[in-house]
């Protein structure tokens, strides 16, 4: 049976002033008249930055939520550190969760919240990353890094011992092929914008047998790896650091074979699982 869904990530609606309301209502025409998506998902980073509010967060949502299909959220740093926080975010989205796990035809989906400078510390607006100072000690899936005084600094992301052990078990109780979505970048993409604590991320995801496929933003560049069987993607961002302003992705999954139709500056994939 085929699932389809349509990824945006990286919106950055009136971040630095930009305004992607044009561009996301592209992506609602393309959903609503063309792709007939099972589902849609925001990867992060929706709107944000000093100078947004919760009412550009209104706006651009309010375009988003005109999708016919059901909309999920994950959150970015910007959301988590704009006006509001992550509760914020929430309440004006209209979610409960920060993490969650859901069933679509005969898969089954995930969405961490990576968006967390340590163990007990969420990204707030009280603490937007700028704590983390170089270096900053990273357990990556290929090596243990630190990273640099030339780094961007704010950009790691954690998964919390909590929300991992309920990955654990959640990955337990399916016995379906499981795609996730992640706002931070797992095995791939720039040491200093991935999760500082992937390595026990891609252990949980790997010792379940039953991930395909990761997927990833908060990075501005299309980047794509296959280890042990998972399906590794960092998406383009519809407003972040574009030539052209509006990517987003189509993806269709079966038992087989998934594949992703990029629109604008995101990359076509086809890959036999």
């Amino acid at each position: 049976m085929q699932v389809k869904f349509g990824l945006v990530t990286d919106v950055h609606h009136a971040t630095h002033g930009r305004d992607l309301r044009a561009q996301m209502r592209a992506f609602v025409e393309d959903m609503n008249k063309d792709f007939h998506p099972d589902f849609v998902v925001g990867l992060g980073d929706f709107y944000g930055g000093a100078d947004s509010s919760e009412a550009d967060l209104r706006q651009i949502n309010g375009i988003f939520r005109t999708c016919e299909a059901p909309g999920y959220y994950v959150l970015g740093n910007l959301d988590s550190w704009s006006d509001g926080g992550k509760q914020g975010f929430k309440e004006t989205v209209g979610i409960d969760y920060s993490w969650v796990s859901f069933d679509v035809g005969g898969f089954h989906f995930v969405i961490l919240d990576g968006a967390w400078l340590g163990e007990d510390m969420p990204i707030s607006p009280e603490h937007p990353g700028q704590e983390q100072r170089p270096p900053v000690r990273l357990r990556l899936a290929d090596g243990e890094r630190l990273t640099g005084p030339d780094d961007p600094i704010g950009h790691v992301g954690h998964i919390p011992s909590h929300q991992l052990r309920w990955l654990e078990e959640d990955l337990a109780a399916t016995q379906k092929m499981t795609v996730v979505f992640c706002h931070y970048p797992i095995y791939i993409g720039p040491c200093w914008a991935r999760l500082d604590n992937e390595a026990e991320v891609v252990e949980v995801l790997e010792r379940s047998g039953k991930v395909v496929a990761v997927f990833t933003g908060h990075f501005p560049r299309c980047h794509y790896k296959q280890e042990k069987g998972i399906n590794y993607f960092i998406m383009r961002g519809m407003g972040q650091d574009c030539e052209r302003l509006g990517s987003y992705a189509k993806v269709s999954i079966t038992e087989d074979r998934l594949e992703v139709k990029g629109q604008v500056e995101q990359v076509d994939y086809e890959i036999k699982l």
